[in-house]
């Protein structure tokens, strides 16, 4: 599946916002980002439903809103996919997500959580309903799968090992992070360098997004490495000027060659 177009992610945290987050994330979109998840662990499931359906609403519907963490505020919100922890269950959340509400591709496609005429949504805890295309075989590698390919599917690496053992035909893009000592996080790590991340993009099957110290500064160079992307937080987040920060990250993007998938 292809990524959102620029692969530009922004992940959420109110906890640093300098503003309303709703607020934050639409100057981000002005700003030329086109997709984001909301992470907002510390909330309940039914709060961070209720927050990603007022992004839902206030953002256009050619940008892709994900989920960090949670398949079941991704399914209840009607999202466009989840990014998973390492070593959680991509298969599962397939599955959960594929039918319940019959996702559009990121970027178009029928609008978030609108069904096909004559499709009601399934109800809340229902099983998903096999895709008549996917009946009979399954998504390519992965026998007997009943989820629509269409959701995107991510996932946390912080290893080469970890990486080499993903299976494509589950897992869309991972995140590997963080690349350099930053401000969201201190003290996690460590940090991967160039060299690190280079050897994360060697070992995955599926395109990386770096994220942590991600600048405009250092963007050509993640790109250099191999990565098909960057993943930002805390400077847009913080930012006094959301949408002057994101189009200066977009302008980076679009000067630097991609060298990954």
């Amino acid at each position: 599946m292809a990524l959102p177009q620029p692969p530009l992610l922004l992940v959420t945290d109110r906890r640093q916002a300098r503003g309303e987050l709703v607020a934050i994330v639409c100057a981000a979109v002005a700003g030329g980002c086109r997709w984001v998840s909301l992470r907002e662990k510390d909330l309940t499931e039914d709060e961070q439903v209720a927050l990603a359906l007022r992004l839902r609403d206030a953002l256009p519907d050619d940008l892709c809103l994900t989920a960090h963490g949670s398949v079941e505020v991704a399914r209840q919100a009607g999202l466009d996919g989840v990014h998973l922890a390492a070593g959680g269950d991509a298969r599962g959340a397939r599955e959960r997500l594929g039918r319940a509400y019959s996702l559009p591709p990121c970027g178009g496609g029928l609008g978030r959580g609108v069904m096909p005429p004559g499709e009601p949504p399934a109800p809340l805890g229902a099983p998903p309903t096999p895709s008549p295309s996917l009946q009979g075989g399954g998504e390519q590698g992965v026998p007997g799968f009943t989820g629509a390919p269409h959701t995107l599917i991510g996932m946390s690496v912080h290893s080469p090992d970890e990486a080499h053992t993903l299976n494509p035909g589950t897992v869309d893009y991972v995140i590997a992070g963080p690349f350099a000592e930053t401000a969201s996080k201190p003290g996690y790590g460590p940090a991967l360098g160039v060299e690190g991340l280079a050897a994360i993009v060697r070992a995955s099957p599926v395109p990386v997004i770096v994220i942590g110290g991600i600048a405009a500064a250092n963007v050509g160079v993640c790109l250099a490495a191999g990565a098909a992307g960057i993943a930002v937080m805390g400077s847009i987040m913080r930012a006094a000027d959301p949408a002057a920060e994101m189009a200066r990250l977009v302008a980076a993007l679009a000067g630097a060659q991609p060298r990954g998938r």
